[in-house]
């Protein structure tokens, strides 16, 4: 048996090995295996680059500029110690919400301004220094999912697993897309 996509009026025929050892795969599995991974991408970080490097110190951060910067001190301070790793000149700094997600902050290095991630991040999510895209649950930090079940769909809401894409310019987080399945007012806002 095999399973049919697609993608791009190009159509491919993969023959999955667990449907051929007669292990029929559950819909979470289906989903993990073949959906997941062939949803549209909404930008590359090539795409979105940024030249421009802050060489100068970097600032101490500013407790004003939202209650997170208070609320997360030590995360944000071990953060900026370890120096500028997105977008020319910004820090990431994250911690976990336990049980519920990750979540992060961009942290200005030249002024000190902190701007949290507005949105709990459910598996995982992919910066770079040179570019100002962040994508949230990248497609390929997700495990391969395997009979012995490397991701629990018990754990995580499958069905509404996507890869978002967002562009931090002037102190906002903007999404590219998608829009299906993404509130941005609703319940996975935290800030």
């Amino acid at each position: 048996m095999s399973v049919t996509d697609i993608t791009n009026t190009e159509v491919t025929t993969t023959t999955d090995p667990q449907i051929e050892k007669g292990n029929e795969l559950s819909e979470c599995q289906h989903y993990y295996t073949y959906i997941f991974p062939n949803a549209s991408e909404y930008g590359t970080f090539e795409q979105y680059p940024v030249t421009n490097r802050y060489m100068g110190t970097i600032a101490e951060l500013d407790l004003e500029s939202h209650a997170v910067a208070k609320q997360f001190y030590t995360h944000h301070k071990s953060a900026l110690e370890k120096g500028i790793n997105f977008a020319g000149k910004y820090v990431i700094s994250e911690w976990d919400f336990t049980n519920i997600g990750l979540l992060f902050a961009v942290i200005d290095a030249e002024t000190g301004k902190i701007y949290p991630f507005p949105y709990v991040v459910d598996w995982d999510y992919d910066f770079r220094i040179d570019s100002n895209l962040i994508i949230i649950n990248p497609k390929d930090t997700m495990s391969t999912f395997s009979s012995d079940g490397d991701v629990s769909c018990d754990a995580k809401w499958y069905s509404d697993m996507k890869s978002y894409y967002f562009l931090f310019e002037d102190g906002e987080f903007k999404l590219l897309g998608p829009e299906e399945g993404f509130d941005l007012a609703g319940s996975d806002f935290i800030f």
